[in-house]
């Protein structure tokens, strides 16, 4: 039996993580907002409007058809040093830098060809670049971390360091200010910012890579599938099937909020900018304090009853956002009078900068379970199925999930981008678009709660449980 992880590893292997929420969150989070300006932006067009949001679909389509190719070629892999680190450690540098190069077109001045032909290229090696590394990355947590109860744990950590770097980019608007406060440009200064951040991803990329070990934690059993075998049966199994329909249409919903969130506190709320860092810093803060409970919980009665009361709250607060103005109203209609809330907020009312705070603190239990709780549960999955068919194609699964949750992000990120320019008469996204973004994602959430429904992880948990006594004793 291979060594086990101890804590102080679990939490290096998860830096990779921290990346995927730093870099990813600079595309998700904030590609939306710097190409498709407001008036209030300061920005320069540097692409003709609602294009950002095509362009983003299409390498998604792209990631989501390179992700099989990739996963065959991990499992397949012979390298004496693993079958996934030796792809990580190629990758990290050019992930990050692609990352960063695609808010860098050469034109400055003008939305023209040679700017969409530089960010779609950028973005495409992104995708290309990101796949390399998280798909044997993904691929190695589970094969490192193979008991049912402290994979819980090990996800635990995971989602930490994702939702911390989740927390960090939403800071990126208070150092815009701050660069923008010295003298700089809006352009140079979100583009100094992105480059800090990106830097950051990168030097958090090369600790997984570098300091874990592959030979000393996985047991070393290759694929000798085709590519097409490998993934059909991926698909084989029904309850993989289930979930991750549901995991789908889930994060579709939550592609809607990460994609709006900045609208919403901008928009809807008439809040800075800067205040989504105190809205986002809330849920973390709160979230990570539900971790605990959360693996109490799930040690005792399984991950279904979290993830579907997670599904539930989501539900609440999207309605929450759609009828943003009649609870604006309940809550409030005085103009803040504190000076330091004014500071942070802006001179809004008091139900606006109530709504604020209370998404930070609703969101932040779905946030926490929805890290953690599904992932743990794809990795049974793809170590039930290594037990029962005696071939390990573990990157093939985090593939399959990741090939058709490219395609329902494409979706959202497209819908989200053309949804809130509904009504716009001056290139801006209007009330009555970024309101039914929230809608949707009301509707869609609610059908991942119908789905999750079907789940049940019982069989799976305990055949593995039963493999790992076996090899124990």
């Amino acid at each position: 039996m291979r060594k086990q992880l101890g804590t102080g590893k679990l939490f290096l292997l998860s830096l990779g993580d921290f990346s995927r929420a730093v870099l990813g969150g600079l595309l998700v989070t904030y590609m939306i907002k710097f190409f498709n300006v407001t008036e209030s932006s300061g920005l320069p067009l540097l692409l003709p409007p609602a294009l950002a949001g095509t362009l983003r679909g299409l390498s998604i389509v792209f990631d989501a058809v390179i992700d099989p190719w990739i996963a065959s070629a991990s499992d397949k892999s012979k390298n004496r040093q693993g079958r996934r680190i030796p792809f990580m450690r190629r990758a990290a540098l050019p992930y990050a830098l692609t990352c960063l190069l695609i808010f860098f077109p050469p034109d400055r001045a003008a939305p023209g060809i040679l700017n969409i032909v530089w960010v779609m290229g950028m973005l495409l090696a992104y995708c290309l670049t990101q796949s390399l590394y998280q798909i044997p990355y993904q691929a190695l947590q589970i094969e490192a971390v193979t008991d049912t109860r402290r994979r819980v744990f090990f996800y635990s950590i995971q989602s930490f360091n994702f939702v911390i770097g989740s927390a960090i980019i939403f800071a990126l608007p208070v150092m815009v200010s701050a660069f923008r406060s010295e003298g700089l440009s809006a352009l140079d200064a979100w583009q100094l910012s992105f480059g800090i951040f990106a830097l950051v991803g990168c030097a958090a990329l090369l600790v997984p890579a570098f300091i874990i070990r592959e030979q000393d934690y996985v047991e070393p059993q290759e694929s000798y599938l085709s590519l097409f075998k490998s993934f059909t049966a991926t698909l084989g199994y029904r309850q993989f099937r289930v979930l991750v329909v549901a995991y789908l249409v889930m994060q579709t919903a939550f592609a809607f909020f990460n994609t709006a969130m900045l609208f919403y506190i901008d928009i809807l709320l008439g809040l800075k900018e800067s205040f989504a860092t105190v809205v986002l810093g809330l849920s973390i803060v709160i979230g990570i304090f539900t971790y605990p409970l959360v693996n109490f919980i799930a040690r005792r009665h399984g991950k279904k009853p979290l993830i579907l009361a997670a599904c539930a709250a989501y539900v609440l607060v999207y309605a929450g956002i759609y009828f943003y103005a009649p609870v604006s109203a309940f809550l409030g209609t005085a103009p803040v009078a504190n000076a330091f809330l004014v500071s942070l907020a802006g001179p809004v009312t008091v139900g606006s900068v109530s709504c604020g705070f209370l998404i930070g603190i609703l969101i932040a239990f779905p946030i926490a379970c929805t890290n953690i709780l599904p992932t743990a549960a794809f990795a049974d999955i793809a170590q039930y199925d290594a037990i029962v068919s005696g071939v390990n194609k573990t990157g093939m699964f985090v593939a399959v999930r990741q090939f058709l949750l490219q395609f329902t992000q494409a979706a959202a990120t497209a819908i989200v981008s053309c949804v809130m320019y509904i009504g716009s008469v001056n290139e801006y996204p209007t009330v009555y678009g970024t309101r039914l973004t929230a809608l949707i994602a009301c509707a869609v959430v609610f059908a991942a709660l119908l789905l999750y429904s079907r789940y049940n992880d019982r069989e799976i948990v305990s055949t593995i449980d039963d493999w790992n006594n076996r090899i124990i004793a």
